[in-house]
């Protein structure tokens, strides 16, 4: 941003001194043909600059949440990521899209290794590939919808980066029923 702030400075120091040398040497009214010289000069500049501070703003907004918050259909989905990368969904979150009825601890005994209570204060989350695999015994419409977004969105990429990374995690199919 310092770089189009300068190029902006520089142009506006350049058309100003040939506008003042123009009405140095010939008068004001032929120093009003140089107004458009400003127009010219300045356009792209000031576009970029106006692009480079919506990126920032919208940096800065979004930092707090970069990889936690996901939004299916307008819904937020709260996601946390471990140090093994994998990604754990809020329960109170899936249950608000979908509405299923398993508890807290129905889940716990089906999926061992795929419910922890994280934050503070402490709430539900399901492992990605947990939820994947009771998202598939649902059979609402709106749960496929769920199952074939978290899928997309949430279990293949990251999957992908813990393969990137040589991190090896059961799959879904490995989880017990």
């Amino acid at each position: 941003m310092i770089g189009v702030v300068a190029t902006i400075a520089v142009r506006v120091a350049a058309c100003s001194l040939l506008s003042w040398a123009v009405w140095r040497w010939f008068g004001l009214a032929p120093m009003v043909g140089t107004v458009p010289l400003f127009g010219i000069a300045l356009a792209k500049p000031l576009i970029d600059l106006a692009s480079e501070v919506h990126r920032a703003m919208n940096h800065a907004h979004w930092r707090d949440v970069q990889g936690e918050h996901y939004a299916f259909h307008g819904r937020p989905v709260r996601v946390l990521e471990d140090v093994e990368h994998v990604r754990w969904v809020r329960l109170a979150d899936v249950r608000a899209i979908v509405g299923f009825t398993a508890t807290d601890g129905a889940l716990a005994v089906a999926y061992p290794d795929g419910v922890r209570r994280l934050g503070r204060p402490a709430e539900a989350y399901l492992r990605d590939e947990a939820l994947l695999a009771h998202l598939a015994k649902e059979r609402s419409p709106e749960a496929l919808r769920l199952s074939t977004w978290v899928d997309r969105e949430i279990v293949f990429p990251a999957r992908r980066e813990r393969e990137r990374l040589g991190i090896r995690r059961p799959a879904a199919a490995d989880l017990p029923d």
